[in-house]
């Protein structure tokens, strides 16, 4: 089996609920479909009786560290000792691991061994304790299984203090039990908890079981309703567990904002079939789940055609089909030529992909791929109702006089960025002397300022990457995802500088503005009305949320309203969260770059 590489390794994926997503996988060794023996424990005492238990563990390691690396490293990889818990101690790490590790450029802290202590007949638990505490001084983590164990494992993690606490099945049947049981159950948690370990629930297949990690406080879960056991890391929780930790707030990101991109608010994780599957057994897959509605078929871990729940039923469901196509290969009912779309793609691009696409994919629906391999189907019918909720949701918040999004969908996109980590350039906008402008040109001629400046701030940004927003009044917000935004706002100020002029009179543009009086009954002379920009680069980590973002972004326009004419004005300051909450007011001599258009 090692010759031949008749091997796979299986990934679980395992849920952060703080970060409403995927925390890390569970790799495990798995023999290949048709190989002997079946369980890995056994595959694991077949090898240990042929004397090639370091080569098992070899292979194991490059498969796992190689696969999540491909992957893009998603979370920390655990993996998983079960079966070779006595026998650890003979696997070198420095030959093994250590070399693989490097030669994908991961570092050993992120990688966790899941260990579930020795067992009673071990010759060598000694030798098991430092092969742990070697594992520990060179970086690795190590997560115990098993909550509750007996005397002798909570000696050994008494001396190895392992980070991460797992509670199997045996936990969930505990909770299934009296009263008695699951209180026993929480006080085990209360007490790892105490110790300053983490629990993951390991056998949450089940929303009943869902309900007792949010109900218990467990930090990470994972089993077939987080997501199922995969060839490759899955970079996102199955599409019921992310909508139920979005809906209890149990999201990392500040105002408990947890905006996934939408083909991952839509993706169902449905396990696949592969091309050398029967037909008969995706019938009987159709059969047993009543809401799976579409399965993909794969070659080589990517979708080469998907089978509709209606066009498998109403084939084999007629006389004497089963018998006469039972055997035979699933491709025979596949559709060879599905949709298949990229995780990364927008709503509005999937939706004109949909719209012009044969209209038989609104009925079997779309394979959801992330670099060619498959992660999951989607439905048309789900696609439409995001569709719905994002434009009833966008006309609720929308300005009316320009129809931007409003206070709530700005917030909302800055908190989503900054929670995910990722860099953007915050720019707050707004107008010079635009209310003498409304005194003397009329509030109907305002208007139709504020509506100038929203088209040439939208045109000038990416729609794929940027976002404009309009908080009211002459105020907008700019969030620049594009690298290239200086230039964008430069081309915005030149191109507001020349529009604004069919605004005003020969007179006034002669002069270069126009003379009101003020409070006092005094003439005041006001410029041609102008636009200012105020640039926060928000690096990752730098802000907490979009409130924080507000000080600073508010402060800096206030710098490049001081600038005569159209301006710009680029934060150079390095703010840290804390730093943010205080009073951001400095004197002139404020670092900044500020440039007149």
């Amino acid at each position: 089996m090692l010759a031949a590489g008749d091997l796979c390794v299986r990934f679980r994926p395992v849920a952060e609920l703080a970060r409403c997503g995927i925390w890390g996988h569970i790799a495990s060794i798995s023999p290949a479909t048709h190989s002997l023996p079946h369980s890995p424990q056994r595959l694991v005492a077949v090898a240990r009786a042929a004397g090639q238990l370091p080569a098992l563990a070899g292979a194991f390691f490059a498969g796992a560290v190689r696969r999540y690396a491909e992957a893009g490293k998603p979370g920390t990889l655990l993996l998983s000792l079960r079966g070779w818990e006595d026998d650890c101690h003979l696997l070198d790490l420095t030959e093994l691991l250590l070399p693989i590790l490097d030669s994908h450029g991961l570092a050993s802290t992120q990688i966790m061994f899941v260990h579930a202590g020795c067992t009673p007949a071990s010759a060598a638990p000694e030798a098991t304790l430092r092969w742990l505490q070697a594992a520990r001084s060179v970086g690795f983590g190590v997560a115990a299984h098993g909550l509750g164990c007996d005397y002798s494992e909570q000696r050994l993690w008494s001396l190895v203090a392992p980070e991460l606490v797992i509670a199997d099945a045996r936990a969930i049947a505990d909770l299934e039990m009296p009263a008695l049981s699951q209180s026993r159950f929480a006080a085990l948690i209360a007490r790892e908890r105490d110790r300053g370990r983490q629990v993951l629930l390991s056998a949450v297949d089940s929303l009943a079981a869902w309900r007792s990690v949010v109900a218990l406080g467990i930090t990470h879960a994972a089993g077939d309703f987080i997501g199922r056991d995969n060839a490759l890391p899955s970079t996102i929780v199955s599409a019921a567990a992310s909508k139920l930790m979005r809906e209890h707030g149990n999201c990392g990101l500040p105002g408990g904002s947890c905006e996934l991109p939408v083909l991952e608010r839509l993706l169902v994780a449905t396990p696949p079939a592969r091309v050398s599957d029967s037909a008969v057994s995706v019938f009987m897959r159709f059969e047993r789940d009543k809401e799976t509605q579409a399965i993909a078929v794969l070659r080589d871990e990517r979708p080469v055609g998907l089978i509709s729940r209606f066009d498998m039923v109403e084939n084999m469901a007629r006389p004497f089909r089963q018998e006469v196509y039972g055997r035979k290969p699933c491709t025979r009912f596949m559709d060879e030529d599905p949709l298949i779309v990229d995780i990364g793609l927008s709503l509005q691009e999937l939706s004109e992909l949909i719209v012009h696409a044969h209209p038989r994919h609104l009925v079997s629906g779309f394979i959801i791929v992330s670099g060619g391999r498959y992660l999951g189907v989607g439905s048309a019918r789900d696609l439409m109702r995001e569709v719905t909720a994002m434009q009833m949701e966008a006309a609720r918040y929308a300005n009316p006089l320009t129809e931007l999004p409003g206070n709530v969908p700005i917030n909302k996109h800055i908190d989503s960025l900054l929670g995910n980590g990722e860099w953007c350039a915050i720019g707050y906008c707004d107008l010079d002397n635009f209310k003498p402008f409304n005194d003397v040109y009329d509030y109907a001629k305002g208007d139709a300022v504020i509506r100038l400046c929203g088209r040439i701030l939208a045109d000038s940004c990416d729609e794929q990457r940027d976002f404009l927003g309009h908080i009211g009044g002459d105020d907008f917000i700019l969030v620049f995802r594009s690298e290239d935004w200086r230039g964008r706002c430069e081309q915005a100020l030149a191109r507001f500088a020349q529009e604004i002029r069919g605004f005003f009179s020969d007179d006034d543009l002669e002069l270069g503005g126009y003379v009101t009086e003020n409070r006092k009954g005094q003439p005041e002379f006001h410029s041609v009305t102008s636009l200012s920009i105020g640039i926060v680069e928000a690096l990752p980590g730098m802000f907490a949320s979009h409130l924080s973002v507000a000080r600073v972004a508010t402060e800096v326009k206030k710098k490049a309203k001081a600038i005569a004419g159209n301006s710009l004005y680029v934060n150079q300051r390095a703010y840290h969260d804390d730093e943010s909450e205080r009073d951001t007011g400095r004197g002139s001599d404020d670092p900044g770059k500020a440039d007149r258009r």
